[in-house]
């Protein structure tokens, strides 16, 4: 081989080795936007509901007690006279009710009125009760809360005392009314009609309203003062007798102590009921037996 050939044929295989060796160019790359990331979400946590408490809360904030109906006397006066009865009597009139069944022919006495004549029964006065009531045939049919409507349904749609026929009916009711005070009369005129109607030959202790409050500028004791000097009216002193122990309950000068009455509303004690035990025993020596 010529050497000029050698040197021809090693030159075409160094740049034969050198094409299929190197990696064939290619286009530079496009420069790209670097892409932006998206701003992050906030990422809020669900609202969660109110708790029912607190939606009632507002509930009852936003919305304004409506303004109780302003009645006329008439209104009044119609409601003060018309039966009631609520669920709280249920109990206690059903079982007052058994009771009068199981001794219609022994009761001689029927007391009427609100928790003034029911707190007879309760704990505090039980010395006092022993003393004046228990030795008699009473039936009590006061009420804790008890209006002139209330005391009527008693009479007029209990059924109580159709099973009895007593000698002897007391009477004390109005302090709880809140109404006009000739409203309140008109409620206690109509509970002693009733009760003349089915009693013809009883007698008839209408009391005059407790006073209520510390002293005699008490709003309430003003309106029971008003009450009392209407109701006195029905009384005739033979067969419905006016008893008014309304300054045995009082100081000199027109103050209801806590030791008489400690809420300035119910003798709640041996000395507040005392006062009126002592008022009622001439009329149980004579009719309660």
């Amino acid at each position: 081989m010529k050497l000029s050939h050698f040197f021809t044929v090693l030159l075409a295989a160094m740049i034969g080795f050198g094409t299929g060796c190197a990696s064939a160019p290619t286009e530079p790359a496009k420069k790209t936007e670097p892409v932006k990331k998206a701003d992050p979400v906030e990422k809020t946590a669900p609202k969660k509901a109110a708790p029912k408490k607190a939606v009632k809360k507002t509930v009852k904030k936003a919305v304004k007690k409506a303004a109780p109906k302003k009645l006329t006397l008439e209104e009044q006066i119609k409601a003060a006279t018309t039966p009631v009865q609520y669920k709280r009597h249920v109990k206690r009139h059903a079982a007052k009710k058994a009771y009068a069944a199981a001794n219609k022919d022994k009761i001689k006495i029927l007391m009427l009125g609100d928790s003034i004549t029911h707190q007879w029964e309760y704990k505090p006065a039980a010395e006092v009760q022993k003393k004046y009531i228990t030795p008699y045939n009473v039936l009590n049919l006061g009420c804790g809360g008890d209006k002139t409507f209330n005391t009527l349904w008693i009479i007029e749609k209990s059924g109580i005392l159709e099973l009895i026929n007593p000698k002897l009916v007391t009477i004390m009711i109005g302090t709880n009314n809140r109404f006009d005070y000739r409203a309140t009369a008109a409620g206690v005129k109509r509970i002693v009609e009733e009760v003349r109607k089915r009693y013809p030959e009883a007698k008839i202790l209408l009391y005059a309203i407790f006073p209520r409050g510390q002293n005699k500028n008490n709003s309430l004791r003003k309106v029971n003062d008003k009450v009392n000097d209407e109701i006195v009216k029905l009384c005739n002193g033979k067969d419905i007798i006016w008893v008014d122990i309304r300054k045995n309950f009082l100081t000199a000068d027109g103050v209801l102590e806590k030791s008489m009455m400690p809420d300035y509303l119910h003798p709640r004690n041996a000395k507040g009921y005392t006062v009126w035990g002592e008022s009622l025993k001439p009329y149980f020596e004579k009719y309660g037996k």
